[in-house]
């Protein structure tokens, strides 16, 4: 009853983690899907004020024109003030300027609508007697205290100015045309200065009323404007475009704009409610659906827990009972054995965890069938059946594999048993057309932790099964802390190849190579070393191998080709003897062809000449992918590069791979070298290099130990000779007095 209830809770548990993730999924959507819209709003803006910009220049700019235009006709005229007031009242009739005038260099003026007035102390004036074309800011007219802007022009003759032309503009006429209807009638505009100064006002009867200053009306209008006030002054300071929310009544929009015309800026200003209605719309609408949404995947859900609940026998039969052999599977078999011993305490007789599996059974079923093999499998059930008692445990996991928990009083009758158990397996087995035994194999782990989890016990069954594996003379293995300090032995030093590197203990050695007939030194192979920051060194069978699992291995062989180039280099600067050394390209470096631009980089980086660095592959390596090595290969050459084919004769196809593989230098393996004084073998070894001197590859002898080695290599032309014979793998400066001792 306590599982079932906890298994409810559990699912309840689950419904409400579902529903906070979909609550949450749309929380995060909504939240983006209003930034975005708030942004389209935003766009919109920009696009409308960029639009009334347009219109507002569009129309001073062109009463500018007009203007200068009309200075330029006068400049022409040349006539007395009289026939350029007769020109002027014909011009403003033809234009929305309310009067024109013409002022000589004095200043004193003559309008259109009869006035002679003095303008010398007008900034207007001033700015086209300098020959400027000037716009003023807003101000009243002196007659009827109308608002207008007053528009001069510069009246030349030739290169001197005689003059202005002036012309005053209705401020309501730029009202009107800011009043044509933007945002659906909902939007209005307004012209205003850097300080907030009024240029021209809004007829909307929304807008501010009488307004002077755009600061002071909004911060009158509502306290929350304060901060918006500030805002909008650093905008207009420093000519940003963008936009404010402020209070009037209700919340706005207010996008402001710099006109390009005397400090002024156009402010443009909608509801916001108006604005984001369309985005309300669809954040409402989503909501909507996110609902549905969520009323389906419950109702999916508990849909979903039924019909678990109505297959959970069959979901358990087929997980809890192995279908060839009738008995448990090893699902069932761990649940089993946590509730024997882990579920009791421990308060058990002693017991032992076995793995068992068949050596090469997958041989029974290639040879007799799948059914005969299947066959084989349910006998071995039943032997096993048969020698468990009814306490103890037993099951089926994939192919092969069973497991037992056996009880006992001493190990060693667990051990007897186990032989008693073999010898039935070897009964089930009576092909009487075959003399094949069925070989099991043991891996028994002695449980004494009773709190230990069943997959660690199981690991370690498997962990001394594998042992037993590795060895065809033991029918089993009992499990030891050995075993498993092997393995953490092999992880720690896994783990310690990445710090090692950093830490640059990694150090390259030198095995020289010297000519057959003049024993002077011809090249060198570099070999890589571990050195510990304490001075210990780790043997290379130890950590290559497992730095080629781990893919680790191509970092070390881009460092040793980099420890190379710039040796190489300085060595040469040096002055020493220098000879090419051949550097080894590992299987996991070959599987990707851009390392070759690497190298390329790091050969031009060190300035070492192409010809003193040689690369390396093994024979197993090319025999892997041939065709996408050859490709790699061809590359290589093409850069320059000599390629070396290393332990030669290792592979089960080396002479047939020589006529197809472009190598240049075949490096003989030291099992040739030591079979040179058996018949065969020497036979062997004269063969291959008059196959290689055929195809003019030159051979390098590996593994030469003896005088004799030597000799016997001498005396059939092979070109190099490396191995311990004349030198041992050395460190740097060894190499570098190999070389001096050269040079000498």
């Amino acid at each position: 009853m306590m599982k079932i209830k906890g298994k409810w809770v559990f699912r309840l548990g689950y419904m409400i983690a579902l529903l906070l993730i979909v609550v949450i999924s749309f929380v995060w959507y909504s939240n983006i899907l209003r930034n975005k819209l708030s942004e389209l709003v935003r766009d919109t803006l920009k696009e409308v004020s960029n639009q009334n910009v347009l219109v507002v220049q569009k129309e001073i700019e062109g009463d500018l024109d007009a203007l200068t235009e009309v200075a330029e006709h006068i400049s022409l005229l040349q006539s007395s003030e009289d026939e350029i007031m007769d020109f002027l009242n014909e011009v403003v009739s033809r234009y929305s300027f309310k009067r024109m005038g013409f002022a000589r260099e004095d200043g004193m003026a003559y309008t259109t609508d009869a006035r002679y007035i003095d303008i010398s102390e007008k900034a207007a004036f001033i700015a086209s007697m300098q020959g400027e074309n000037y716009i003023a800011d807003l101000e009243l007219d002196s007659l009827d205290e109308e608002e207008i802007i007053v528009f001069t022009a510069p009246v030349r003759n030739e290169n001197d100015i005689i003059g202005v032309i002036f012309a005053t503009y209705r401020v309501e006429s730029l009202k009107e045309i800011l009043a044509v209807s933007s945002f659906d009638g909902e939007g209005y505009t307004y012209i205003i200065q850097s300080d907030g100064s009024k240029v021209v006002d809004s007829v909307d009867s929304t807008s501010f009323q009488n307004m002077k200053n755009i600061f002071t009306s909004m911060e009158k209008a509502d306290e929350r404007n304060s901060k918006v006030v500030t805002e909008l002054k650093y905008m207009l300071k420093n000519r940003k475009t963008g936009y404010v929310i402020f209070y009037n009544k209700i919340s706005k929009y207010m996008y402001v704009t710099p006109l390009g015309i005397n400090d002024w800026f156009l402010a443009d200003v909608v509801p916001v409610d108006f604005m984001e209605l369309s985005s309300n719309y669809i954040i409402s609408r989503t909501y909507v659906l996110c609902a549905i949404l969520t009323v389906v995947c419950v109702i999916i859900a508990l849909t979903i827990f039924w019909e678990e609940r109505r297959k959970k026998q069959e979901m358990q039969n087929l997980l809890y009972v192995d279908e060839l052999t009738g008995g448990s599977t090893l699902a069932k078999f761990k649940l089993d054995v946590q509730e024997r011993i882990i579920g009791n305490n421990g308060n058990n007789d002693n017991a032992a965890l076995i793995e068992m599996d068949l050596d090469d059974f997958k041989l029974v079923n290639e040879l007799f069938g799948y059914d005969e093999g299947n066959s084989v499998l349910c006998r071995i059930w039943e032997t096993i059946q048969n020698n468990c008692s009814k306490d103890e445990l037993a099951g089926h996991g994939f192919s092969d594999h069973f497991y037992m928990l056996l009880y006992f009083e001493k190990k060693k009758e667990i051990e007897e048993r186990i032989l008693k158990i073999t010898a039935g397996i070897q009964r089930c087995f009576m092909n009487k057309d075959s003399e094949y035994i069925l070989n099991p194999v043991f891996g028994i782990y002695y449980v004494d932790k009773f709190d230990e989890d069943i997959d660690v016990m199981l690991d370690c069954a498997t962990l001394a099964h594998n042992h037993a594996k590795g060895d065809r003379n033991e029918v089993y293995k009992i499990y030891t802390d050995m075993m498993k300090e092997g393995i953490l032995q092999k992880k720690q030093l896994s783990d310690q190849i990445e710090h090692a590197y950093m830490n640059h203990e990694f150090v390259a050695y030198y095995q020289p190579k010297y000519d057959s007939k003049t024993q002077k030194l011809a090249g060198a192979e570099a070999l890589i070393r571990w050195r510990k920051s304490n001075g210990q060194m780790v043997s290379p069978g130890l950590f290559v191998p497992l730095a080629e699992e781990s893919g680790f291995v191509r970092k070390l062989d881009e460092y040793i080709f980099r420890e190379v180039c710039f040796a190489q280099k300085r060595w040469l600067d040096q002055g020493l003897s220098v000879v090419p050394i051949s550097v080894n390209l590992s299987r996991r470096h070959l599987e990707n062809p851009d390392f070759i631009d690497e190298y390329k980089k790091i050969l031009d980086e060190s300035g070492v000449p192409i010809e003193y660095i040689q690369l390396e592959i093994t024979e197993s390596a090319i025999l892997d992918k041939q065709d996408e090595l050859i490709a790699i290969m061809d590359r290589l050459h093409q850069l320059g590069f000599i390629i070396l084919m290393d332990d030669f004769g290792t592979g089960y196809s080396s002479l047939m791979m020589l006529k197809s593989v472009p190598v240049d230098v075949m490096k003989l393996d030291k099992s040739f070298v030591d079979d040179y004084n058996d018949v065969k073998g020497e036979q062997i070894i004269r063969r291959v290099m008059q196959m290689a001197q055929d195809l003019n590859i030159e051979v390098t002898a590996e593994g030469v130990e003896t005088q004799e080695q030597y000799e016997f290599l001498k005396s059939i032309d092979c070109n190099m000779i490396q191995g311990y014979y004349f030198a041992r793998p050395m460190p740097e400066d060894e190499y570098e007095k190999c070389m001096e001792k050269s040079g000498a």
